[in-house]
């Protein structure tokens, strides 16, 4: 372990680059991987174009617009709660709340559309504007605003339209996001869309020319609710834009922006920010304070080389597949200057959606979240390493991280790690399961929850978890205050068989993986379809030997397999499925105790071809 200490200590203090670092001695059974730049294997989005829409947001009649208002007493209530809960650890995510979901006083939406619209006429559906253009296309518009929000985001509750349409979102300035394909439906929970930073939204959807009778009767989208984001960092109200408030003051002291960080600092501090997003998401898991909150979390590479875009968080952030789905992640948000100005975020990539691979609550495990984004991170991105060696007892080892404290712009902290911690959080998080450090420059807060914490040479270690302590309302107390990790090396058997593709591991089965023939099969399914999207199927187990896997709603079953024991008859496993779709699929089944695996494919555009391998795998 001293050997490890010195190592982390002069990679701190030496220039190195990404493809320089070197690594820390491995322990024997450890398994780890370095950093390195991300490898999309598919291309950007477009960036929407004003030319993409149809703009009708001035000719919008009052049927079409929905004005929430101001917020009541009791919402505002909702907005300003603070969730500092516990006497012993804090979890940080609850301190502070980006906004709240509000609902409309009559619905909006559409469940078919008429086709006997002529070119140029125009009339009010399901609380929008439906338009005829010359060329035969349709359009539906609809508006809504919530005074005083600094930000709109709108969610679905179903959406279903015909193929070769989009659907966008903007606002009044000019921002546009989208486009978003619902040919195949949306999940279960629904669909949100971007932020617009606003206080008034427009939705709008096209439909292609053509488009014949039938399908426009099945043409369905209908709103659920908006959310109303209002919050000094993140989404500031028009009231501070129209103060003239450029420099929004930090209510820690102690927070070092990133952007006065140099490579003196921190060698790969470039590459670390290149790694983290700052994540906002509705979440639902605890009734009393449902709402939009602020985390952090980081990129992680595998050990093939990670071409999918994997992000690690914190549990306490978010749990379920409803969170993951309306998770929209900001990349590289930071000042332009050393303490300079808070940018616009509208001018910082970002990413939308993402499927909930596995998630573990403390104290019972180290507290993670961990998810597939749906959207490729930008392309110049960079996939943390990571390691299952045990730091907690390496006492005085410095770690470093980057977060996204109340939803402010990127900061700088170092840490301590603590072998001995003084204080008594240790019965609520045990050391089993967590890191306790000291910070020693910079500091943490609400939205720096989930942010990985690493070695010098950008190997994580484990992801913020919350405070212990005696004062922990003060974010800048490093004497009387400890931070807790949840510990990388915890989390791993949950998250390994992403992370290190083709290893023996025990099969966890979760949302998207089935467990079959006593668990020693870990199957999984891909999907693609004809219009570019892309997914992991949603697994459910039948029996102990097969299970089914939905790709667009959970009433909608796509594939289903069965794994068998044929050792008595050839000497072989035997893998059957059938399908039901004609999207592009990979089934992917894994023999987790003789580490091999097999994929079947079915082409898109093909009707899926049932599957009867009977020499699938050889025994025992």
């Amino acid at each position: 372990m001293k050997r490890l200490l010195c190592l982390a200590a002069g990679l701190a203090a030496a220039n190195v680059s990404l493809a320089a670092a070197p690594a820390l001695q491995k322990p024997p059974g450890v398994v780890e991987v370095g950093p390195a730049p991300f490898m999309p294997t598919t291309p950007p989005a477009a960036t929407p174009k004003r030319s993409d829409i149809v703009m009708a947001s001035s000719r919008l009649p009052a049927d079409a617009r929905h004005d929430l208002g101001e917020l009541s007493a009791s919402e505002r209530a909702r907005l300003q709660s603070s969730g500092r809960k516990g006497a012993g650890v804090r979890s940080k995510k609850p301190a502070m709340k980006i906004g709240i979901n509000r609902g409309l006083p009559s619905a909006v939406g559409f469940a078919s559309l008429p086709s006997d619209l002529a070119a140029g006429e125009s009339r009010v559906v399901g609380g929008g504007l439906l338009e005829r253009a010359a060329d035969g296309s349709l359009a539906w518009t609809a508006s809504f605003s919530s005074t005083g929000a600094g930000a709109l985001r709108l969610h679905l509750s179903r959406a279903i339209l015909p193929a070769g349409s989009r659907a966008y979102v903007y606002g009044e300035d000019g921002e546009i996001q989208g486009p978003y394909d619902f040919t195949h439906g949306t999940r279960p929970e629904g669909f949100w869309t971007n932020t617009i930073f606003a206080d008034r939204i427009f939705l709008e959807v096209r439909i292609p020319a053509g488009t014949g009778a039938a399908d426009l009767g099945k043409a369905t989208l209908l709103l659920a609710d908006v959310a109303h984001l209002e919050n000094p960092g993140f989404a500031p109200s028009p009231s501070d834009k129209a103060s003239g408030l450029s420099v929004r003051p930090k209510s820690d002291a102690c927070f070092v922006d990133r952007s006065c960080v140099t490579t003196a600092d921190f060698p790969l501090i470039d590459q670390a920010t290149r790694s983290i997003g700052q994540l906002t998401f509705y979440d639902d898991s605890d009734p009393t304070d449902t709402g939009y909150f602020v985390c952090t979390g980081g990129l992680l590479n595998t050990t093939a080389g990670s071409s999918i875009p994997y992000l690690l968080t914190a549990n306490h952030c978010f749990a379920n597949q409803n969170s993951a789905t309306s998770l929209e992640a900001y990349w590289q948000y930071r000042t332009a200057t050393c303490n300079g100005p808070y940018p616009d975020e509208t001018q910082f990539p970002r990413t939308l959606g993402s499927t909930l691979l596995a998630t573990g609550a403390h104290p019972d495990t180290s507290d993670y979240t961990f998810v597939e984004l749906s959207q490729s991170p930008p392309a110049d991105s960079v996939v943390l390493g990571w390691t299952t060696a045990d730091f907690s007892q390496a006492d005085g080892l410095v770690l470093y991280r980057l977060s996204y404290p109340n939803g402010n712009p990127m900061v700088y902290t170092r840490e301590q790690v603590l072998a001995n911690p003084p204080y008594t959080c240790v019965d609520d998080a045990p050391i089993e399961n967590f890191i306790y450090e000291k910070d020693i420059e910079g500091g943490t807060s609400g939205g720096s929850s989930g942010s990985p914490v690493y070695l010098g040479d950008l190997r994580v270690v484990g992801q913020e978890f919350g405070a212990c302590g005696s004062n922990r309302n003060d974010d800048c107390d490093n004497v009387n205050n400890e931070s807790l990790e949840g510990r990388f090396n915890v989390t791993f058997p949950a998250i390994q068989q992403w992370l290190q593709p083709g290893a023996p591991a025990p099969c966890v089965a979760n949302a998207t993986t089935l467990c079959l023939d006593g668990a020693r099969f870990r199957v999984t399914a891909f999907y693609t379809t004809s219009a570019g999207a892309s997914g992991t199927g949603m697994g459910v187990p039948l029996t102990g030997d097969s299970g089914y896997f939905w790709f667009f709603s959970a009433d909608n079953i796509e594939l289903v397999v069965k794994v068998l024991t044929g050792c008595s008859l050839n000497q072989h496993f035997w893998v059957f499925s059938g399908g039901l779709t004609n999207v592009g699929v990979t089934l992917l089944v894994e023999d987790t105790v003789a580490g091999t695996s097999q994929t079947y494919t079915n082409a898109i555009g093909n009707a899926f071809q049932p599957l009867q391998d009977t020499q699938a795998f050889v025994c025992p």
